[in-house]
């Protein structure tokens, strides 16, 4: 099997105070991480405002900020930075045609990695948008769709990355919903937090976070 390139990948997300934390996707030599540990600090649950109540992913370990991530990979000689996969994906906003492509093999694959490889744990909207670090609403579809049963979610929580679809309109199937709301419920997978699938999140919701009725 092929090494994996070395690249610094988000390692989890924190709503409160750091943001974005960023580590290394595998392990290198010691004297090479001597390099770079004056970037990186030794993160612990204690270290985050709430413990890691408002921290989706896994906050422990060695973590850098996405300030000293460009640092970090000019020491080490990465060449897949974040800027340049950061830059393909503003340059395929810039044009109507890609961005539209773009927006739906990251559609395609979320469904996949959420449908074939996602749990479906029984859970309750509103607790989940309680404990949410940030919920994302893809064109406002679940703003405006959730009285009539319509529209989607992706919402971060701590134990886990949740896909939402709104199950309870007039022709759904409710035998399928394992995910409760005020209205007849919903269709949820959950995914544990992985760089990927969160960039497949941002890709296609355009980062457009929830801003309907409130859910709690």
């Amino acid at each position: 099997m092929e090494d994996k390139e070395l690249k610094l990948e988000t390692k989890c997300y924190d709503a409160n105070e750091y943001g974005y934390l960023y580590g290394l996707n595998k392990m290198i030599p010691d004297e090479e991480f001597e390099k770079v540990k004056p970037y990186f600090r030794k993160f612990k649950r204690m270290d985050f405002v709430e413990g890691n109540v408002q921290v989706t992913g896994r906050p422990e370990g060695w973590r850098c900020l996405e300030k000293d991530v460009a640092k970090v990979e000019e020491i080490l000689g990465i060449t897949n930075t974040l800027e340049k996969r950061q830059n393909k994906v503003k340059e395929a906003f810039a044009d109507p045609i890609k961005k539209a492509n773009l927006k739906d093999k990251s559609y395609e694959w979320l469904k996949i990695l959420f449908e074939k490889t996602g749990t479906r744990p029984e859970q309750d909207l509103s607790r989940l948008a309680i404990h949410s670090t940030k919920m994302y609403d893809p064109e406002d579809s679940f703003k405006n769709g959730y009285e009539n049963g319509e529209g989607e979610l992706f919402i971060y929580t701590p134990h886990g990355m949740w896909y939402i679809i709104n199950n309870c309109g007039e022709f759904s199937d409710l035998s399928l919903n394992n995910v409760k709301t005020p209205y007849g419920g919903a269709v949820g997978h959950r995914l544990m937090y992985e760089d990927l699938v969160d960039r497949l999140i941002r890709i296609y919701t355009e980062e457009n976070e929830y801003s309907g009725k409130q859910l709690f």
